[in-house]
């Protein structure tokens, strides 16, 4: 982004150069321009600098020189717009220089400063510039400038849907404005990001940070997308502090099969999953209880009391796993479990990565449009009754049905106890980032780990059964290689 000042001070050297043939000194962009210093010249020089527009020869008299780059367009600066809740646009005139390999190559273009936070995973944030192409139409997903009620102006992506539009956020902690048809009008899409000079040194840090953290967390030679026959609390002992974005995993608890006759310590376990995982990685722990004299062992309580306790987790949610397996099941003294606990653990303040949209479930009464979608809210205040559209999907919950019965391949049920294919592939979808790393600490048949190699996802297993790592390597070279497009 230039300056009106800086453009002066731009167009000034330019011109002249062009009729003298050599560049300015500073001593005369101060007098030029009535500058009170010669150090205030040599402020805007360096800012025309930074900007790539000049190059500059220190300790030079006249060592100022136009940058031939790519040649630049102006846009005309012509207000603020919200990215967070809407607001009213505030006019202003100015403009921008960008360069023209940046925009389209038709079009009436504008520039709008962002104001708020709700698009940042967009890469969008408070202080930059969008640019935008003008145009009263988008596509779903595309970043539009969009007008509410013909006053309140905001930064969303936008969807259409039935009989109304959704205004989407790129940040989980802002809902998404829903408005009717007739209430939006889109003014542009956006073709550009002028970052502010605050948010390039922003990402000049975490440039430095992320390169420091690739040196410290690269997992040992060899270990990436492979099958480690090894104890997991030993086996995680050799990864680095913060280099997996998530596990999933099923612990051998209370004994309940034999797996082998191997033992394991669940709290170690937990102490080494949370020093590996990265900051805002997730653990999924599918775990019950053994029955005994009628009563519970309650392991999986004091597993997730020990883990957020002692070692430092957040509960993010607990999720139960309904289990639909053979009709014919009963027990005579007590009910038949046809559950499990997925608890869900989280390392830090939020998680790195969610997307729940592949979560989505049908709504039963999808397209309809119906009345009485009163709620109370939990103040207790009642919202009164309205017509509302049923959207065609709706948000998963927090009982995960999953058919047990017929259940995966022959070779996958060689293991004593499985989890259903979707299971792992639910949670690897929803918490785990492009290119992150799958860890299962007790890889058994290798459910998680087939699941990640179909979403494309690296991995790491451990198993201390070399039977069950054997099992796994086979059903990686048979089944490993679906790909996502045949799911």
């Amino acid at each position: 982004m230039i300056s009106k000042r800086q453009k002066e001070v731009y167009n000034f050297v330019k011109s002249f150069i062009k009729k003298k043939g050599y560049s300015p000194s500073l001593e005369e962009v101060r007098k030029h321009f009535g500058l009170a210093s010669v150090s205030t010249a040599h402020h805007h020089i360096n800012a025309l600098k930074e900007l790539g527009l000049l190059a500059r020869e220190e300790n030079q008299p006249r060592g100022i020189d136009i940058n031939l780059g790519e040649p630049l367009v102006e846009v005309p600066l012509v207000g603020t717009i919200a990215a967070g809740y809407p607001i009213e646009a505030i006019a202003e005139h100015e403009s921008i220089a960008v360069p023209r390999s940046k925009l389209p190559k038709n079009g009436t273009l504008f520039a709008l400063r962002v104001k708020g936070d709700s698009m940042t995973d967009e890469n969008i944030e408070d202080g930059d510039i969008v640019v935008a192409k003008r145009q009263p139409v988008a596509e779903n997903g595309q970043r539009v400038v969009a007008l509410i009620d013909n006053q309140e102006a905001t930064l969303k992506k936008l969807y259409r849907e039935k009989g109304r539009v959704r205004l989407q956020p790129a940040n989980q902690n802002y809902d998404p404005i829903i408005v009717r048809n007739n209430q939006l009008q889109v003014q542009g899409v956006v073709v550009d990001i002028v970052k502010s000079k605050k948010a390039n040194q922003k990402n000049v840090v975490l440039k430095k940070v992320t390169r420091q953290r690739e040196k410290q967390s690269s997992i040992p030679d060899g270990w990436l997308n492979t099958i480690q026959c090894t104890d997991c609390v030993e086996g995680m002992k050799k990864l680095p502090n913060n280099s997996v974005d998530l596990i999933v995993t099923s612990p051998p608890y209370d004994a309940i099969r034999n797996y082998n006759g191997f033992k394991f310590d669940l709290h170690a376990t937990g102490k080494e999953i949370y020093r590996v995982l990265k900051e805002g990685g997730i653990a999924v722990m599918v775990i019950q209880d053994q029955t005994k004299d009628f009563g519970k062992s309650l392991t999986s309580f004091r597993a997730i009391v020990d883990w957020v306790d002692n070692i430092g987790f957040k509960l993010f949610e607990t999720v139960i796993y309904r289990k639909f397996g053979a009709e014919g099941a009963w027990w005579n003294k007590r009910f038949r479990v046809d559950h499990e606990y997925m608890p869900i653990f989280l390392k830090g303040k939020r998680p790195q990565y969610f997307d729940k949209d592949p979560l989505k479930i049908p709504s039963k009464h999808g397209g309809k449009t119906m009345t009485g979608g009163g709620t109370r809210l939990t103040n207790g205040v009642r919202i009164a009754t309205r017509s509302i559209t049923i959207n065609p999907t709706k948000c998963r919950g927090t009982i995960w049905e999953y058919m047990t019965a017929g259940d995966g391949t022959r070779l996958k049920h060689q293991h004593p106890a499985t989890f259903p294919d979707h299971l792992p592939r639910d949670f690897i979808q929803c918490f785990c980032p492009p290119n992150g790393i799958v860890l299962d600490p007790f890889v058994g048949s290798g459910t998680t780990i087939l699941a990640a190699i179909q979403l494309e996802k690296n991995y790491i297993g451990f198993d201390i059964s070399r039977e069950y790592c054997d099992l796994t390597e086979k059903r990686i070279r048979e089944e490993g290689t679906v790909t996502r497009k045949l799911l």
